[in-house]
């Protein structure tokens, strides 16, 4: 098999030699033996196969109406919401602020633990601005991925800044005799969370909002 395609070969390689030597330029080009890869037909795919009880797919674009069954429902829910907002009968709010790359969920008088330098200093108030979400007996508020910042207020205070519990580590290489016994302490600083406050209607927009800072 292998000398029959060397043959083969061969035969069209001596053939096409004496074929452009004899024959002008055009001529050699219409009777050379050897195809051309772009001259060469590729097969086509395949349809795929429908079963009879498909449906046909529509040759146009189908716009498919809105469902308004439950927009009374919507607007129900959202105007009880405003009615305990207004008339604070909300309960006890709790919040999931996000604060030097943690998430922590806090509700009012709470104390939390930020690890690592932090710049505010003992006794400054802070407003937590990225608020993820803000719940109560009855809704939730869901950010997207934060919440409006003048719809929900989180303020907290700074009441100290010290250091963490001595934390050791230690590291060994296997047969090598090396041992080291590391000591250190991070920076940790304490919030308070003094209020968790929602601000106006949930339904209602501003029609400039968030001009003075950009997240």
């Amino acid at each position: 098999m292998a000398t029959l395609t060397g043959f083969t070969k061969l035969f069209n390689f001596v053939t096409g030699t004496c074929i452009r030597r004899i024959l002008p330029a055009p001529i050699c080009k219409q009777y050379y033996p050897i195809p051309k890869l772009w001259e060469v037909k590729v097969a086509d795919y395949r349809t795929a196969y429908r079963p009879p009880w498909f449906p046909v797919p529509p040759s146009y674009q189908e716009v498919v109406p809105e469902c308004d069954d439950r927009a009374e429902e919507v607007s129900a829910v959202i105007n009880e919401i405003n009615r305990q907002i207004t008339t604070k009968s909300t309960g006890r709010l709790f919040a999931i602020v996000y604060i030097c790359g943690k998430q922590f969920k806090v509700t009012e008088s709470d104390v939390i633990i930020v690890t690592g330098h932090w710049a505010p200093q003992p006794g400054d108030k802070l407003n937590l601005e990225k608020v993820m979400l803000v719940g109560s007996k009855d809704f939730t508020l869901i950010g997207k991925p934060i919440l409006n910042r003048e719809l929900v207020s989180v303020n907290a205070t700074v009441i100290e800044k010290t250091l963490s519990h001595t934390i050791f580590r230690f590291r060994r290489r296997q047969r090598k005799q090396f041992r080291r016994l590391n000591f250190y302490r991070t920076h940790q600083t304490a919030l308070r969370i003094n209020s968790i406050t929602i601000n106006g209607d949930v339904e209602k927009k501003k029609e400039v909002e968030g001009l003075d800072r950009i997240y």
